[in-house]
C-alpha cells in the first residue's frame, strides 16, 4: 500500500475497499492481503493504471505480473518471492451510501458499504470468505438483514429475490474454503446463523 500511497493518481480517482479493508479496519477477524481499489466516477485510465504498475512490479522485485480483464474490472497478479499479490483496479459506478474516512489520503469504504457488497456478492456468486465476513458482521454491528437487503436493492439497483437469497445462505454447510482467522471461530455457530437468516426470509415470503 506505500506505493498506492505516493502515486496522486490513485489517491484522486480510487477508494479502498473489499475483504482487506474490513480486515484491517474494522474487524480485525481474517487475514486479507489482496487489494481492491474502486472508481465510481471515472472509467480506468489504463495507460496511468500500468505505469503504476510497472513501477511497483519494480520495486517489489515481482518475478512475473499477470493483467487480467473483466469488463471494468483490471486485476493484476504481482509473483512475488514466497507470495502472490492481486491488486483490482476496477470501475464501479455504484454510488456509495455514505462516504468513509481517509487513511492517509486514501478513502476508505464504510462499513455500511463494505457490508451491502458483501450481501449483493452472496446473491449473486457466493464465496466462503463473504459467509465469513457477513456472519462477523452481523455479530458486531446492530443491523437489520433486511433492511441491508433494501440498501443492497438501492445502490445496485437490482432485484434480490429473497427466495433465492435464502437458497444460497443454506449453502454455507457445503462451504469449505475458509480462510485463515485471526480470532476464535465457531464454524457451526456460522452455519445456524445463517440457516436462521434463511428460514427469516422463508417466513416473510408466506407473510
Amino acid at each position: 500500500m506505500e506505493l498506492v500511497l505516493k502515486e496522486p493518481y490513485l489517491l484522486k480517482r480510487f477508494y479502498w475497499t473489499g475483504g482487506t479493508v474490513l480486515a484491517e479496519f474494522y474487524l480485525h477477524h481474517r487475514e486479507s492481503e489482496d487489494i481492491d481499489l474502486f472508481s465510481e466516477n471515472q472509467e480506468i485510465h489504463l495507460p496511468s493504471i500500468n505505469k503504476f504498475i510497472g513501477i511497483a512490479g519494480t520495486k517489489l522485485h515481482a518475478k512475473k505480473i499477470v493483467h487480467r480483464q473483466f469488463l471494468g474490472l483490471h486485476t493484476y497478479i504481482f509473483t512475488l518471492s514466497t507470495i502472490q499479490l492481486k491488486v483490482d483496479f476496477n470501475y464501479y459506478p455504484f454510488p456509495r451510501i455514505e462516504k468513509g474516512r481517509k487513511w492517509k489520503g486514501l478513502e476508505i469504504d464504510s462499513l455500511l458499504d463494505i457490508t451491502v457488497n458483501k450481501l449483493h456478492t452472496i446473491s449473486t456468486k457466493a464465496r466462503e470468505r463473504d459467509f465469513v465476513d457477513l456472519y462477523f458482521i452481523l455479530k458486531n454491528e446492530n443491523w437489520n438483514l433486511k433492511e441491508l437487503i433494501i440498501l443492497a436493492k438501492s445502490k445496485f439497483d437490482w432485484h434480490i429475490d429473497p427466495i433465492q437469497l435464502g437458497q444460497t445462505f443454506t449453502q454455507v454447510v457445503a462451504l469449505k474454503d475458509v480462510p485463515k482467522m485471526l480470532v476464535p471461530f465457531d464454524r457451526e455457530d456460522m452455519e445456524r446463523c445463517f440457516l436462521k437468516e434463511a428460514k427469516k426470509l422463508a417466513k416473510d415470503i408466506f407473510k
